[in-house]
This record gives structure tokens, sequence and C-alpha cells, in this order.
């Protein structure tokens, strides 16, 4: 197995220090290394994903070209105000010495810093997603030594809870006005998938537990009556993986048709049970990306955690229904999803204790199994791993469960990840990791060592 490191806000704190970092990556078995957001300066987050002040001048990395915006028919973005040629000239330096290791160049958030788009919907307005291809063909076009990119995003809601800070990816949100004329545009009734949304949003207030333990078990056509039988809420669902495989497809053919080599794209879903509300259809996807990056974070809390997401879906649904039990809600999940999360049935305390060996066996086993699946080489999935001290403000992972989250995963087929990110990497998980990927990491001996921050 291999790995990707994924470097996020922290520019500076590796290429000050890239030689030694470098070696030591590579020597623990890191082949590829994720740069972005090209942004010098940028503040970090902490809890609650709360900026850090900023260590020093905010800049985009790069000064835009304006001849790949006026091809494309777009506004180019303002030249940043600090040029900073010496950072300038460091990543640079940072990145090409990447390469002389034989280790992969990524860019993550490539379109970031792009010109302004148009009026309509990010993902249906013609103009907002020539912004976003002119950027990432300047950007590619100014770091020729870079592979690739990674994309993070766009998606659709998948969460709940409207408390969960402040309706973060709350999926009833998903159907402003902005998108009637894409849902139009798509062959889809934007007022009927309103209503459906409207509908399900009621029903999931007042549930019947009668008609969920009776259905819930019933496979697709269970799940359907269970649901209120509701044809306008099944193509709310086609719309959002519509919509969504459209602009993947869209950015990766304007890339393709605007730059002047080949490169890699990849775009990072869901996990494979939460993706297909998200809009992600992994194997549509995985026609015209050439990978895809699955979030395996599966930690309680926080924010983007599996058992977290989980655990707020049960929460939520007995908030909004009393009568409901717990395991009632966890057939909800069942039917929605295909989770079954081992050792938890009938008491919200249970969540506290499902990071079980039972849990990676077959939990993160059916993850990494599912999205093996829809590709032709285990090696185009890549899946983000986040755990140690404060895994997107979420509850720790130990090294330990690090350890099972990584053999049940190579057992299913996986070779590779992208660990998010370097900054809060922790010691204990290095050990694993490098053990599992390279050369095991000695922190007797070793001359670097892990920056363990409590950052997101």
């Amino acid at each position: 197995m291999k790995l990707w490191m994924d470097i996020q806000r922290d520019l500076e704190g590796v290429m000050y220090d890239h030689e030694r970092i470098l070696d030591a990556w590579h020597a623990g078995g890191v082949d590829g290394v994720v740069f972005g957001p090209l942004v010098f300066g940028q503040a970090k987050l902490s809890q609650n994903a709360q900026s850090l002040p900023s260590e020093g001048l905010v800049a985009p990395t790069y000064d835009p070209n304006p001849a790949v915006y006026k091809r494309l028919g777009v506004e180019a973005p303002a030249a940043p105000e600090h040029q900073l040629p010496e950072k300038r000239a460091l990543l640079e330096k940072t990145m090409n010495a990447t390469k002389d290791r034989g280790m992969q160049v990524y860019i993550m958030y490539a379109d970031g810093g792009s010109g302004p788009g148009g009026p309509g919907h990010h993902l249906h307005d013609p103009q907002t997603t020539a912004a976003r291809v002119a950027r990432m063909v300047d950007t590619l076009e100014h770091y020729p030594m870079a592979d690739g990119v990674v994309m993070d995003g766009p998606e659709w809601g998948y969460e709940m809870a409207p408390h969960h800070m402040n309706h973060r990816s709350y999926f009833f949100n998903d159907l402003p006005e902005s998108v009637a004329p894409m849902a139009k545009d798509l062959g889809y009734d934007y007022a009927a998938m309103v209503a459906a949304k409207d509908r399900l949003l009621a029903l999931f207030h007042n549930l019947d537990p009668k008609r969920i333990r009776s259905n819930a078990r019933g496979g697709l056509m269970g799940a359907y009556h269970m649901l209120g039988a509701d044809a306008d809420l099944m193509s709310w669902l086609s719309f959002r993986t519509e919509s969504l495989t459209r602009n993947f497809r869209q950015m990766r053919e304007g890339v393709a048709a605007n730059l002047d080599r080949p490169v890699r794209m990849g775009c990072g879903p869901r996990s494979a049970a939460f993706a297909p509300l998200c809009g992600y259809d992994f194997v549509d996807l995985a026609e015209f990306m050439d990978f895809l990056l699955p979030k395996h974070y599966f930690f309680h809390r926080g924010f983007d955690g599996f058992i977290g997401t989980v655990y707020r879906y049960s929460q939520t649904l007995i908030e909004w229904n009393p009568s409901l039990t717990v395991a009632d809600t966890l057939e909800i999940v069942q039917a929605m999803f295909g989770i079954i999360l081992p050792g938890v049935s009938d008491d919200m305390l249970d969540f506290e204790t499902a990071l079980s060996p039972e849990f990676f066996e077959q939990v993160v086993t059916q993850e990494t199994k599912r999205a093996i699946a829809a590709v032709d080489d285990p090696e185009r999935i890549v899946p983000w791993l986040d755990t140690g001290r404060f895994p997107h403000d979420g509850d720790p992972m130990s090294a330990r469960d690090l350890k099972m989250l990584l053999d049940s995963a190579e057992a299913a087929g996986l070779r590779r990840f992208n660990y998010h990110h370097q900054g809060n990497l922790s010691p204990g998980e290095w050990v694993v990791i490098s053990d599992k990927c390279g050369t095991r990491w000695d922190p007797r001996s070793g001359d670097w060592e892990p920056p363990d921050e409590l950052v997101l």
C-alpha cells in the first residue's frame, strides 16, 4: 500500500523544510503530494472550523495569465497585491523536489480564485463553469510539473440535522429557486421536486413506527413505500446525480480541450453509502475521471464523519418523532443507505463505542469494496483518510483505529489512500502508516517528526 500526503493550509510549513520533510515522507511510503489551496499565508482552522490569525501576508501563489481567460471568454481574476517572489520560487522548488524523488504532484482547489462567473446556479451557469475551467488551466500551465488535480466538491447535501453547524450539508436546503433553470434544462419539473422535498420533510416529522418496521428491510420496494411511495422524490434524487455528473464532466472536458498536455483529474465523493444522496454516481464518474477519492472519514462528532452522520440522523429523527426508538431510526438509515453499525442497536450510548473491530471488518470493508467495484483498477480509488486527535473537529481515532482501518481496507483490495492532512499527522499514525506503506519510522533515529497540530 502507498499514500499521497495532503498539505492543505500550510504551504510555508512544508516549503521551508521541504528537503527533510520530503525525504521522510518518501521513506514512509508517500508517492504523491497534494498541494493546495495555492495561497500563501492561508489561515488555519481550529475547533468549530474557526479561522486562526494568519501568520503572514495572504496572497495567491501566482499571477493570472490574461490570455487563458481571454480565450475562454471570461474575466481574469485580479493579480495578487503581494507578489512574494521568494515564496513563489520556493514553492516551485518544493514541487520540483517532490518530482525529483519520484513522487507525483497534485494540486487541490486548482480552480480556486477564479474570476467572476455568471448569475445562475454554480452547477449550471456556463460562465461560472468557464471561469473555473480557465482558472484550472491557468494553474496547470503555471505549474507544468503537476501531474493532475484533486477536486473536493461541489456536491449536494446529505445531512438531516438542521442544527448541525448551522445547516451544513442540510439536504432540505438543496432546491433554491436558482435551481429551476437547471431542472428545466435537464427535463425535470422543479415545482414537483420542491413539493416532494416538502412532503419528505413532513413525513420525517410524522413517522409511523408500524410503517418503518413493516417496510424498512424490504429492499428498494420497501424503502420506496416507507418514504411515501413518492415518484417525484425519486426524480429529485435522479436530478441530483445527473446535474452533478454533468458538471464534473464539463470541467473534465473543458480542461482537456484547453490544456496542451494530458493531466490526471479526480474528485472526492462522500463514502459509497452517502455518495448517491450527494449526487455522486461512482460508476458514471469513473467513465471520465482518472481517480476517485471517497471520504473514508469514519469518526464520531465533528463534521463529515461516518458515525457522526448516522448519529445525527438518529438524534434528529427521535427529536422529530419522540415515539420512535433508536432501533427504528437505524432501520431508516439502513433502508436509505445500506448502513449497519455493529453493536449499535437500541441506545444512543452505543454510538460512543461504535468504532469496534467489527466496525472496521464490516463497514470499512463494505465501503472499500463498493468503491473499488466501480473502477477497472483499484489504483484509481484513493480515499481520503482523517484520523488522529482531531479529525474534522471530531472525536479522536487512535493509531490502533487507523491500523484496523488500513488492514481492513487493504484486505478489501485498497492499494492507496490520501492522508488528510500533514499538519495534524501524529507520531502514532505515522508509525502505523510508514510501517504499512514504506519503512517504519523510528522516532529515536529519524530527524523529522510529524507536526501533530490541532488544526483542521
